[in-house]
């Protein structure tokens, strides 16, 4: 052997060494064993770097393609990207500081050209130690200074947010406002303080103080009316000087809205209390039973009540006291009867809503009812002891398979401050470990249908937990009631506006919001002007054959606190 062979016999990486050992095994004709004991392998594995050659799966001289010496992209934004990092902004605060200047490039770019210069990884940090993505901090909210036109060329993250445009219009938003009499000012009208908040809504954002993210996207603003949205300071104290009264005045608008486009059936209702947590140490909030912490905690205190045709929520009201939780009921009664002309003919709740003296009261308004009725030792007792033949079965439809084989007897019972006699169901076999029990003034119904009525009365405990999941209900605004109030109407509207879209789009019908808004809004626009249009062109995303065939953007309405300008949406 010459000089050098080590290099050959003793191979220093291992793609080397497999080489080495094929060429000794396939081309000298070693045996395995002799192979593996020069190069530290097993005989198997020889064997199996054979079969692996054979088939071939391995590769050890790879022709490489030069690339390009320079990025001309990369080294045209180095020096701004450096400037950026030494402001302390993240790679996506520069990615959204270089898309507002016109530059569009990914975060990956961003990244790398951060490590071609040295930067470390930033530490984790809260909000307020974030630097403000503001283009000019000088700029403030002034409808006097807004000029639709100035957005024209821009791009916003928030493209699908226009798609709710059109029902907003139709709806006649700004007549709710108008009527309501809510507060604004010459610099930021009611208008735009409430489309500011509810465009965060529609977003998903959490609090309103999350404004300072979607500060510098032109899309919030145009869709607000604003040549900039309102800071957090202005938009997170709107609330102080609304009233119940104007609440209540919203709701009245929005109930007219929904019952002309049809979303409202008004046959049944389903109504619940949701306490709102809040997890701060010195609210002056009164305690309520939280049933996801199987504990007391202060908490607001909020009633709501939904469609059970529709699914939709059309009466709120985080103002209510524990004193005064159980005539809430009645309070939604004249709230009902007041605005559509008729009282709500059946209404399904459960038996710590309201007590058996309101319970009279509505059943000798003609009121039909379905609740439960709790549970006593000697009342369980009686139902125990009675025969075999005083008990019926039945199939139940539309609810779970698992319980919808039941069997049921019913009977009449007197209630304690009821002037007659009520209709008593028990049902077993519904999951529970004890027999259920239904009171009712409805004397006609089968039990049958009375039992799956019921049944459904879990789909506001849906629309309760969707509300918490994307409009974040449960994030309390304030340990003031009455801004909760404001903030829980804001959700309402914002979740009629999707259950709207909702129904247009085939086979996402009973979609939750989240849904919606990832499959379908979730995606960035360009902004055009012309010919006395604002043209919203959407990036294309895999379900948007769906939303084009829904007609959804054929609308072209005329908004106002644009001039006039018609919207015009389009996918590109």
């Amino acid at each position: 052997m010459r000089d050098g062979a080590e290099f050959f016999l003793k191979p220093s990486s291992p793609v080397q060494r497999q080489y080495e050992a094929l060429r000794a095994y396939v081309v000298e004709g070693l045996r395995a064993q002799e192979v593996a004991d020069r190069y530290g392998y097993s005989p198997g594995t020889i064997h199996a770097l054979g079969r692996d050659l054979r088939a071939g799966k391995l590769e050890f001289f790879i022709e490489r393609k030069p690339g390009p010496a320079k990025a001309p992209k990369r080294d045209a934004i180095r020096e701004r990207v450096s400037y950026l990092r030494k402001q302390n902004y993240s790679i996506y605060d520069i990615q959204r500081v270089l898309r507002a200047e016109g530059v569009q490039v990914s975060h990956v770019v961003i990244n790398q050209i951060l490590s071609e210069e040295g930067f470390s990884r930033l530490p984790r940090r809260c909000e307020d130690e974030r630097p403000p993505l503001r283009p000019d901090p000088s700029v403030v909210a002034d409808v006097r200074q807004f000029d639709p036109e100035a957005f024209a060329g821009s791009e916003t993250r928030a493209g699908g947010l226009f798609v709710f445009l059109p029902a907003i219009i139709d709806w006649d938003l700004p007549g709710w406002i108008r009527g309501a009499g809510l507060p604004g000012s010459k610099m930021i009208p009611a208008l735009s303080s409430i489309l500011s908040m509810l465009s965060l809504k529609l977003t998903g954002k959490e609090r309103l103080s999350h404004v300072m993210d979607v500060w510098a996207d032109p899309g919030f603003s145009l869709f607000a009316g604003l040549n900039a949205l309102p800071k957090t300071t202005a938009i997170s104290t709107y609330s102080y000087r609304v009233s119940r009264d104007m609440v209540a005045s919203l709701l009245e608008g929005y109930l007219g809205s929904l019952t002309r486009s049809g979303m409202l059936p008004g046959e049944s209702f389903n109504l619940d209390f949701h306490p709102i947590p809040h997890r701060g140490r010195e609210a002056v909030l009164e305690k309520h039973y939280i049933s996801q912490r199987s504990r007391s905690e202060r908490a607001v205190l909020a009633f709501l009540v939904q469609d059970s045709g529709s699914r939709a929520l059309c009466y709120a009201n985080a103002t209510v006291r524990k004193e005064e939780a159980k005539e809430e009921v009645l309070s939604f009664v004249e709230f009902w009867r007041e605005t559509r002309g008729e009282k709500p003919p059946h209404l399904v709740f459960d038996s710590r809503l309201t007590t058996y003296d309101i319970l009279d009261r509505l059943d000798k308004m003609g009121i039909l009812f379905v609740t439960l009725r709790q549970r006593g030792p000697a009342m369980m007792r009686a139902i125990s002891q009675l025969p075999v033949s005083a008990w019926k079965k039945c199939q139940l439809k539309g609810v779970s398979r698992l319980y919808r084989h039941v069997r049921f007897t019913e009977s009449m019972v007197p209630l304690k401050h009821v002037g007659r006699k009520m209709r008593q169901i028990a049902v077993s076999g519904l999951g529970h470990d004890e027999t259920t029990l239904f009171i009712t003034n409805d004397m006609d119904a089968k039990p049958q249908a009375l039992i799956e009525r019921y049944a459904h009365r879990m789909l506001i405990e849906n629309s309760i937990a969707e509300n918490i999941d994307f409009f974040h209900i449960n994030t309390l605004s304030s340990a003031i009631a009455i801004q909760v109030d404001l903030d829980l109407m804001l959700s309402l509207i914002a979740n009629a506006l999707y259950r709207n879209l909702a129904r247009r789009l085939v086979g996402f019908e009973f979609a939750q919001p989240k849904q919606i808004f990832r499959r379908f809004l979730s995606t960035p626009a360009e902004i055009r002007i012309a010919d006395n249009e604002v043209r919203v062109r959407l990036r294309r995303r895999a379900h948007h054959p769906i939303l084009i065939a829904s007609g959804v953007l054929e609308d072209t309405p005329s908004i106002p606190w644009w001039g006039g300008l018609r919207l015009r949406l389009e996918i590109i």
